[in-house]
């Protein structure tokens, strides 16, 4: 006759299978919201690419976007082959440009393996309908040369606000530098903690089902179904079953607050800095393509070339509308420009920094980032010096993102993370509940073995 397997390696064998697929659900659904996490700051810093790098041209360009004779122009201004305008783009700020007359490319920087333009193709259906027919942005990946990249479409439109084409912006999709390593750590922890962590829960509920089984030797806990050694045998059962829960509590517990909690927050921030010193360098681009000249101040006021800044608003205004950035020119550690609004309505002009800003970026010459309270909200700000021709600091160029948003995009994917975690703990507490007393109801049918002696 065929030997019953032991209570003990049935108990064992039903533990490490739970908790194999237990870890193996935390590492993917984390894994996976880390992922979103990351592509959806490449599409915030997308935005921002895309926005920035549409004004840049037509701040170029007098004029409005028009179509003559089956060509795409600006004012006056060929942009159809204009390859000039978009490889300007990849120069400064890396990334693909693409424009189109209507849906189809008529410059770009994208060059085939051959090294030719890819100028003449078609957008997709999908994206021809969204941008040209409805008028929305479209954000997707795409693969571009053989390697993924986070895509937008936005639409370009004419004087009558007819839409007459597309500028497209793409940037790879892919972990670098500190990135990688602390994604590449997260899921090195996950493993390693959740395996230790496993070893921990097993050990414990063999000491547990040694004493649990003794009893069964014993005769100290029966199986026929009286109602009181009846309960007795469901109360253990629910206490081994609970045990392995309280295992994957800790799991869990390890996992999202010393393994992914801390990547989570160092790419966040990582993030933010990111967007912030392209922001900051992409809108000084666009000052210095509408002001040509030096920075200077004659008569105590500050000028960018021959253009006046002191309560220039508009330049900033228009940056912030595309960017949902407040942004602010200090003239010294003076504010004489920004689209900061106060709560009734004025700016905050003559206002001045803080001393530690004055301190890094005035007298040390360097960029400074730190958190700033801006009517009555938390914001991270990134300075950064102005220098006139002899490259003497007179000034700072401020660019600011609300910290709110970016506490609530952590707060969101924790709390995706912790309701799949608490999800998957309930559905192995009840499996494990189901199994136990499965078997527990096999003893008293005899189909495993009472035997506890393991030599």
């Amino acid at each position: 006759m065929k030997k019953k397997p032991m209570l003990r390696k049935k108990l064992l064998r039903v533990s490490i299978a739970i908790i194999i697929l237990f870890t193996a659900t935390i590492f993917f659904v984390t894994d996976n919201r880390v992922n979103n996490l990351i592509e959806d700051n490449m599409f915030a810093k997308l935005d921002s690419i895309s926005a920035y790098g549409l004004d840049i041209i037509e701040s170029r360009y007098e004029g409005d976007w028009n179509v003559k004779d089956g060509r795409l122009y600006i004012g006056e201004n060929l942009v159809s082959y204009n390859f000039g305008i978009v490889d300007e783009i990849k120069e400064d700020i890396n990334v693909f440009a693409t424009i189109y007359l209507n849906d189809e490319r008529v410059t770009t920087n994208i060059l085939d393996n051959e090294g030719e333009r890819t100028v003449g193709q078609k957008a997709s259906e999908e994206i021809s309908k969204r941008v040209l027919e409805n008028g929305a942005t479209y954000k997707e990946v795409e693969n571009i040369l053989g390697e993924k990249h986070v895509v937008k479409y936005a639409p370009i439109k004419n004087s009558q606000n007819k839409i007459v084409g597309m500028w497209s912006v793409a940037m790879p999709k892919a972990y670098v530098g500190d990135q990688a390593k602390q994604i590449l750590t997260m899921r090195a922890s996950i493993v390693v903690v959740s395996i230790l962590c496993g070893i921990l829960g097993c050990a414990i509920l063999l000491l547990y089902s040694k004493k649990y089984l003794s009893d069964i030797d014993t005769l100290k806990v029966s199986f026929i179904e009286s109602d009181s050694n009846g309960d007795k045998t469901h109360k253990k059962v629910l206490m081994m079953s609970l045990l392995l829960t309280g295992t994957f509590f800790l799991i869990w517990f390890t996992i999202q607050g010393f393994t992914v909690g801390n990547v989570v927050n160092k790419l966040e921030n990582n993030n933010i800095e990111d967007r912030l010193t392209l922001s900051s360098e992409l809108g000084y681009m666009l000052i210095d393509e509408i002001y040509k000249g030096d920075w200077s101040i004659n008569d105590n006021k500050l000028y960018k070339g021959h253009g006046y800044i002191h309560e220039d608003f508009d330049i900033l205004d228009r940056i912030s509308s595309n960017t949902d950035s407040l942004l602010t020119i200090f003239m010294g550690d003076t504010i004489v420009s920004t689209n900061i609004l106060k709560t009734d309505g004025t700016r905050p002009i003559g206002a001045k920094a803080s001393n530690k800003v004055i301190e890094n970026v005035l007298k040390n010459g360097r960029e400074y980032m730190s958190e700033t309270s801006i009517v009555g909200k938390k914001y991270i700000t990134k300075y950064i010096p102005i220098k006139n021709s002899e490259g003497k600091i007179i000034g700072m160029w401020a660019d600011g993102i609300e910290k709110k948003v970016a506490a609530n995009h952590i707060a969101g994917l924790r709390k995706r993370i912790t309701q799949i975690s608490l999800l998957a703990i309930i559905v192995a507490f009840i499996t494990f509940l189901y199994l136990s007393i499965k078997m527990a109801s096999d003893i008293k049918n005899f189909d495993v073995s009472l035997q506890t002696n393991i030599n």
